[in-house]
Parts: C-alpha cells; structure tokens; sequence
C-alpha cells in the first residue's frame, strides 16, 4: 500500500538534502503518473482500492513534497484495473488534468473500446495517446499476451492516422528482449504504423539489466520509440539506455503513486525482478542499520548515478526531466521561452567574435567557417553533438544535414560503440614511453581488408598523412615531381602548384578550392606539382611525356562527384608503372563511405598507396597510409617520425570504427540515404521551379543552383532551415545516423523553403531577404578574414 504525503520521513528527507536537491532540476515533466477514483471500479472491489484515490491536488501535493520548490507537471496515464468502468475513469481523469494547461494524459483503452469513441475523445476533449494494458488481454492471459491481443489493429490504424501518443507496458516476461514483443515492435514502427509515436515504459520493461542490454541495439534503429524510466530502481538498466540510446528519447516518470511511493524497490533477481516493500517484510535485520527509502527515491538515486557513469552534462539531466517533454507534448513551462523552438542566443555568436580576433582566420578549418554558409548566423561552435544531432553554445538543437563533421562520422557524432572502446583506452591510459599495442592489431586490419597492401603507417590527420605519402613515394622513386588530381590538402608539395616563378598562380583552381595563394610555399618547389584533369587520361598521358624520368608519383582521388570513365584509373595505374611512379590514392574522403575499405576496391584498381583519414576513427584523430612493401619500405630511409603518431586513442578509435563499418553494411545505408535526398531535392526543385542543381555520388552529395546568384539563394537556404532547426549547406554526407524520420523531418522544413526561393527569384528580391533575415552572402573558396 502506497505511503501518503504526510508519511514522508527522516530518511527520505535525508536523502533529498544530501543525494537528490541538486540533481533534480527546477522543473520536472513526469511522464508516467496515474490519477485514480476507486469511485469508478465495480462496488464488489471498490474498498479494497479506495487507499489509491489521486486527483491532479493530490498528485500535485506529492510532487511538493518529493521535488520541493520544483515546476512540475504529469502525462497521466488511464488506471488499468480490471472491471473498471473506463469511460468514466477517462471522462473523470480529463477533467483534472485539463486543469493544468501543461498536463496531458493518454487516454485507457481496452480491446472493447470503439475507434470512434477514441476518436471523438481525442478530437473534443484532449486526450494526446493511448494507455493500453495487458491485463485487459482478449486471451485471458495478462503474464505472456502480444501487444494485439491488449491492443487491437484497428485502434491502432487510428493512432497512426492521428499521430497519437501510445504508452507501451510490454508484457511477456522479459519485456523488450523477447523476441515477440521485438518482431512486433519492428512491424508496428517501421512498417505498418509508422506515425504512431511509442513510449515504452519502465525502460522498455526493464526492471532489470538482461532485456534491455538485449534489445537495445535492435530498439534504437526502430523510428519513432521514446522510454520512460518509471519505477526502475537497478542502475544497470539505466546504465544501458543512457549510454546507448538518442538521449533525447528519454523521459522521467515515476509511475507514482501507487507504485513507487512505498518503502522499497523493484528488486532484480538475476534476468527476473521482485517488488520488494520493506513495510510488509516480516523479517528485520536491525543490525543491518536498514533505512528504507522511498522506490521513487530509490530511483531517482539510480537515474543520477547512471547519468554520472553516461557522462551526462546538466542539459542532459534538463532534457530527461522536462525539455524532451516539452519539446514531444508542445509544453511551456513557466518563464521558459526555449522549450519549444527558441532564437539563435547571442552566446555563440559572441565566442566566434572573441575567437577572429584571437585565432586568424576564426577556425582551424576553412571548411567550418561560419562565413561559408550564413555569416552572422551560422552557430560556429557546439556543445555537444550525438547521433546526427548537435546542440550550440545557447543550448538550439539542430539535425545536421550537411556533411557530418567534414566527412570524418561516417557513424554519427559520438557513436556509443567507438565512444565506448575509447573510453577504456582513456580508462587505461591513452599515452606512455611505450607504444600501444592496437596499432599492431589495427595493421591486420587493414592489411586483411587490402590484400594488395603489405605495410601499414599511421599519422593523425588528412593532411600530414597526404605529405607522409608523398615523402614516401619520393624516397622510394628518388624523384621529385609530383602528377595529381583533387583535393588533397594544405601541404607544401600540393600548394606548389600554384607557385609559379612570374607570380601567383591558380594550378588549383579546378580542384575544388579557388583562390589559395602560394604565400609561405618556397618558391624553389615551382614545378613540382603538376595538375591534371580527373577522367582527362590525355592530360596526364602529356605530363608522362613530359616528366616521366622525374614524377615520384601520381597522386589522386579514385572518386569524388562521379564514377571514373571505363578504363580511365586502369590507364592511370598503367601509365605509372611504365614511367615507374607509384600510384597514391587519396581516400580521405571517399574511404569507407562507398565501399568498405575504399572506393578503389568497388573500381577493381589496386594503387602502390592509399591514404585514409576522416572517418577511419569517426571523429577521433586518426590516419593511415597503407601500401605495398617496395614502396613502404622507404618510409625507414627519410625521417618521418611524431609523437602524437604513438598514443592509442587513435588507432583504437579506428578499430572499433571499422569492424562497426563492417558489420552495418555502411555502404548500403549511405547510398540509401543519400539516394532519397538526392531524389528529394530534385523533387522539390521541378514542383516549385527552383533550378536545383544536384551532383556527387549519393554518399557524397553537394547541391547548388543554375542561376547569377546561386550563393545568395544558397545562403538564405541556409538561414531559413536554421529556423527550422537545421544545419544546411551546400552538401550532404549520410551518416549510420542519420535515419528516414530525419529525412521526413528535414524535406517536411525544407518544402515551404524551396517555395520561398522560387518567389525570391521570381521577384529578384534575394539580397533583401538576406538583409532582414540579419545574413550576408557565403563565401566561396578560400578568403581572407578582417
């Protein structure tokens, strides 16, 4: 029997001063609490309940009570008890939940309820979803029933046709690791109801550590799936969900108030659990000095060690207790003006302020320049960033639908798999007078995935590995000169061709960055790098007859924007072993996102070298050069040595990445995603007359527009879809993260956008647009910053 406000003791009170004041936020949504009038039961088994009477007063005074001084607000969910009279119960909840405006409830159901009663509840009276329960199964058998047998198709077609809310208990012994309730899981949400909006309580049935730890790789790819933590007192579920799930799926509940406002907890007993109430235990132990707690406390203790050991920040915590709430229920909680949407804040903007006059040029990368996409409202700097999702210094979430950390998170940010591996790297030390062992394993890897490959180097970024190969490929040649095609970084050896002795140059302007003068590149190296056109094989065949005797080496990118004419890297590869350069393929960009291991293995065509960067660690610093021994083994004769080359976050970062890529199929998911995206923008681009211009491979994509001012458009793309809460630019690279609810999300934002744009040119009006919109035109190509 639930203890009552006025039983809360000195223990309790213990714990709140000392484990649970400063953890609670100032305000908590509890998404799992049942108002109950026994009123409403058959008189027979009425008295027998008539203790858990809980109006919205009484369930506001308990929240006084548990979160002092805390804004707190309920989903309450329909009281399932078998013979109960439902549609007074639901008639009776609404009413006192509609007396807070940032309350809702989830209106009970049982398989004899008619649709269109649901319906008309939900059009006229408020309810949000659907509280469905086992105990209501049309078998009789409330134990191991399947989710149909509780809550039937037809009601559920209505919650899809309505978007509707609907709070999962599973049944079945191990709830969310059995096998049914997972096959019927992936049905319902990836198939056959796929608007239906699924809050899996008590951590998906998990009161213990087993079915969550076994369902939660399959339970985070399934769309539209949130949790609330309702009643689970074993940090070890918790543990899993924090560490493993979309943060922001997460909502506190307390399934209170009959089922944790008693003294004790939900105790798990190996893959099974016991309700322990320590008020109704015949045995004591005094010696034990046992101070029973509330279970909600005992859970709240578990929620704040879990979130300790998941490194959750304190907008984490603000998320599981209220923001994610308020973001799913359309909720405003008093004096909060950013739990639904909120405007870019000024604190972001201020540090990239601070940072043009610290660091030249503002970034590090010209790449993340806020100048190359929205100047004046691009958010330079993130928090932090999980999934496909990053969250600015001013707490914007945004999905990013550019191009996924410059290419280098082919998985998503943070992903809890590579995360994982390098915490314990970390845990164990990442640095030492000796080296780490996983450069060695990571060596196999790579050779196992290359068998052309013999040998194995390793740097930390795109490009100082791109000058190791060429330092290579000329101690192996003994020759300086240099054939390439492509982006291949900021080094000396490529800049050179822009180092003419007359003057400045543009050698690279046809190679994806205009404008980049030669300045501080010696200008003895004019010469040294020879520029010619992808699938132009005459172009290269000149320079061999030209320079054959001296080129060490032709360096290029198997792919960027589009595949390689028939015939054209097999005339490349023949053209080097006739003038004996080596052939460098630059896979920095291209690697793994195509083709497992790299897009010259899709291609067939096996170079002397190949260069990885970018997403072989999947956002943590890394680099390899691979190649045959003939040529690796020139590495020994010139010095080509570092010590942040040796620490062991690097390579175990990439191990963990690339038997993650393996086992995926990323290139499947890439092309896949890239492919509707693609096909959206072109979409989007004939119905509203806005001349897109759609290019790359769909695992690389760039989008742009035919038409005088491209970038202005560009720009105030951009600027509209961050009011949407979208990052935008003029790419996309897929990430594993990134799933079709994104992509519905982000085409949902963009159409109204693409309409704006076909009358901006339709009326010529573009640099007014960007005026009010606070924004000015993108760079392109590479400029100096004042």
């Amino acid at each position: 029997m639930a203890v009552k406000p006025t039983d809360f003791s000195k223990h309790d009170q213990e714990i709140w001063d000392e484990e649970l004041q400063d953890f609670i936020p100032d305000r908590v949504f509890d998404a799992h609490v049942h108002l109950f009038n026994p009123v409403h039961l058959p008189e027979a088994i009425r008295e027998k309940h008539a203790w858990g009477y809980t109006d919205l007063a009484t369930m506001q005074q308990w929240a006084e009570r548990l979160y002092p001084g805390r804004e707190t607000h309920f989903l309450s969910l329909g009281t399932p008890i078998a013979g109960i009279d439902v549609a007074a119960h639901n008639e009776w909840c609404i009413q006192q939940i509609n007396l807070d405006p940032n309350s809702r409830m989830n209106r009970l159901v049982t398989p004899s309820c008619s649709v269109q009663q649901i319906e008309r509840d939900i059009r006229e009276k408020g309810f949000i979803g659907l509280k469905p329960y086992r105990v209501f199964s049309v078998t009789g058998d409330i134990a191991q029933c399947r989710i149909e047998e509780f809550l039937p198709h037809e009601q559920l077609e209505l919650a899809n046709e309505l978007g509707l809310w609907v709070t999962m208990h599973l049944s079945r012994f191990h709830g969310c690791g059995d096998e049914e309730n997972l096959k019927d899981l992936q049905e319902y949400t990836c198939r056959r109801y796929p608007k239906v909006k699924w809050i899996l309580a008590h951590c998906a049935r998990s009161f213990t550590y087993w079915p969550i730890r076994k369902a939660i790789e399959q339970l985070r790819e399934m769309p539209n799936i949130w949790y609330d933590v309702s009643a689970v007192t074993d940090v070890r579920p918790m543990i899993t969900l924090f560490t493993r799930e979309d943060r922001r799926r997460i909502f506190y509940g307390s399934d209170g108030v009959d089922a944790t406002y008693f003294r004790g907890q939900y105790a798990a007993l190996g893959r099974a659990w016991q309700y322990v109430d320590t008020d109704q235990l015949d045995i004591k132990f005094p010696h034990c000095d046992g101070r029973p707690i509330l279970a909600v406390y005992e859970q709240l203790l578990s929620i704040k060690h879990a979130a300790e050991i998941a490194q959750w920040s304190r907008d984490d915590i603000e998320h599981l207790f209220w923001k994610n709430a308020a973001a799913a229920f359309q909720i405003r909680f008093s004096g909060d003006t950013s739990a639904i949407s909120g405007e870019a804040g000024s604190q972001t903007q201020e540090v990239y302020q601070r940072a043009k006059l610290r660091i030249p040029g503002g970034t590090q990368l010209l790449s993340k320049r806020p100048e190359m996409f929205a100047p004046g409202r691009w958010p330079a700097y993130a928090r932090e960033a999980k999934g496909c999702e990053v969250i600015d210094l001013d707490g914007r979430r945004y999905i990013d639908m550019t191009t996924s950390g410059i290419g280098a998170c082919l998985l998503g940010y943070a992903d809890p798999d590579v995360t994982q591996a390098v915490q314990q790297r970390i845990a164990r030390g990442s640095m030492s007078s000796l080296n780490s062992a996983e450069e060695v394993e990571l060596a196999d890897l790579l050779v196992e995935l290359h068998p052309w490959a013999e040998q194995v180097r390793y740097a930390r970024s795109g490009g100082e590995s791109m000058a190791i190969a060429v330092r290579i490929a000329r101690a192996a040649t003994s020759r300086d000169k240099i054939a390439f095609c492509g982006y291949h970084g900021w080094s000396d050896w490529y800049l050179a061709a822009n180092v003419t002795p007359g003057g400045p140059n543009d050698g690279l302007g046809a190679h994806l960055l205009p404008g980049l003068a030669p300045n501080g590149v010696p200008r003895g190296l004019a010469g040294t790098a020879l520029p010619f056109t992808y699938n132009r094989l005459d172009e290269l065949e000149d320079l061999v007859r030209k320079h054959g005797d001296q080129l060490a080496a032709v360096v290029m990118e198997p792919t960027r924007s589009h595949d390689p004419a028939p015939g054209f890297l097999e005339g490349v590869r023949d053209l080097c072993h006739r003038c004996g350069a080596a052939l460098v393929f630059d896979e920095i960009s291209s690697g793994w996102r195509m083709h497992l291991g790299g897009a010259h293995l899709k291609y067939g065509v096996f170079p002397d070298l190949a260069v990885f960067a970018k997403a072989i660690g999947n956002g943590h610093p890394m680099a390899a050069i691979i190649g045959r021994r003939e040529v690796m083994d020139a590495a020994q004769t010139s010095f080509i040595s570092s010590t942040y080359w040796t620490e062991g976050v690097g390579p175990t970062a990439a191990l963990a990445t690339i038997k993650k890529l393996r086992r995926v199929d990323i290139a499947s998911h890439t092309t896949r995603m890239g492919g509707l995206v693609r096909d959206g923008w072109r979409s989007l681009g004939e119905r509203t007359g806005v001349p897109v211009k759609v290019s790359g491979h769909p695992a690389l994509l760039h989008v742009g527009f035919e038409h005088e001012q491209a970038a202005g458009l560009g720009t105030l793309l951009t600027a509209r879809m961050l009011d949407r809460g979208f990052l935008c630019g003029g790419g996309y690279y897929p990430s594993f993260a990134h799933r079709e609810r994104h992509l519905e999300a982000y085409f949902a934002a963009l159409e109204p956008v693409f309409g704006e744009l076909a009358e901006t040119i339709e009326r010529g009006d573009v640099t007014r647009r960007l005026q009010e919109a606070g924004v000015s035109v993108r760079h392109s190509g590479f400029a100096r910053l004042s």
